[in-house]
């Protein structure tokens, strides 16, 4: 049975994020913290979560072939509803699911922080000296999301800049206010990451963000917008700093000392039980 509709349903009652998650022999769950709320009196078995994901892949746009895989990521909007990410993952014949509400609206970036006085953190790591790379690195993709849009809705309303956004599944869309916002999509608007990196820079943006890039090609189109001047953010998925590092310079071998001569700080994020976030240097 699909029981997509009923889903969205649920998950469209408040503007918040939140998570539901679906696994053969068990029913529809939302994580909140440490708990889980059943979200429909239902045990699913793996046609039930295969027809249910068929139609949220129905709702997104896509370029190239239409066959999902056994595992991947899509993104799509739902009117009056917010963005929702998709994460799912075959095994054994059975599917995980992972659907993720993004709010509209992005938060307000003190509402995330668990401590305020680390916004200091981040504005000194705004105002570092144009041409440079700062690195946001953390456990959680969708923290790291939040978090950074947030970070650059703040921009967005108070500096007069072009920004270009470079994602693989949007997160959230944002609106012209003070700055200038262009979104790009990996997947749906442009082919690769480091094709998009490079058409971004005939725009000369003067903030520049780029999520989870991975090949040596895209670092190097990091590098080549950090010469022009641009302030480059960059999310990295990882544990922490150290590892970080250790695996950019097997990732970029001779070219990794010329990368950490563009990057002007690394911050590494925390989430505590409560879902607020702390920075650290």
């Amino acid at each position: 049975m699909n029981y997509a509709q009923k889903i969205l349903a649920y998950l469209g009652d408040e503007d918040r994020f939140s998570q539901v998650l679906l696994i053969a022999g068990a029913p529809p769950v939302e994580k909140i913290g440490t708990q889980f709320r059943i979200v429909i009196n239902t045990v699913l078995t793996p046609e039930d979560i295969r027809d249910t994901l068929a139609t949220f892949a129905s709702h997104v746009r896509r370029s190239g072939s239409s066959d999902m895989g056994k595992q991947g990521v899509f993104a799509f909007g739902m009117p009056n509803q917010g963005r929702f990410k998709i994460y799912y993952l075959t095994q054994r014949g059975s599917d995980f699911v992972s659907i993720q509400r993004m709010p509209f609206d992005v938060p307000q970036l003190e509402s995330l922080l668990a401590q305020p006085a680390q916004l200091a953190l981040v504005d000194d790591a705004l105002s570092q000296p144009a041409g440079g790379i700062v690195i946001f690195t953390g456990t959680s993709p969708d923290t790291l999301a939040r978090f950074l849009y947030a970070t650059i809705a703040r921009i967005n309303g108070t500096k007069n800049m072009v920004i270009y956004i470079l994602e693989q599944n949007l997160s959230f869309l944002l609106k012209h206010q003070n700055s200038i916002v262009i979104q790009v999509e990996v997947g749906t608007d442009i082919p690769t990451l480091t094709e998009g990196i490079c058409n971004g820079l005939f725009l000369a943006p003067d903030l520049i963000y780029v999520s989870s890039p991975k090949t040596p090609e895209e670092f190097a189109g990091l590098m080549c917008a950090a010469q022009t001047g641009a302030t480059v953010l960059v999310s990295m998925i990882d544990i922490n700093e150290q590892h970080l590092l250790s695996d950019l310079e097997k990732r970029l071998q001779g070219d990794f000392p010329l990368f950490c001569h563009y990057v002007r700080k690394t911050i590494s994020l925390s989430v505590n039980q409560a879902g607020l976030i702390s920075l650290a240097e």
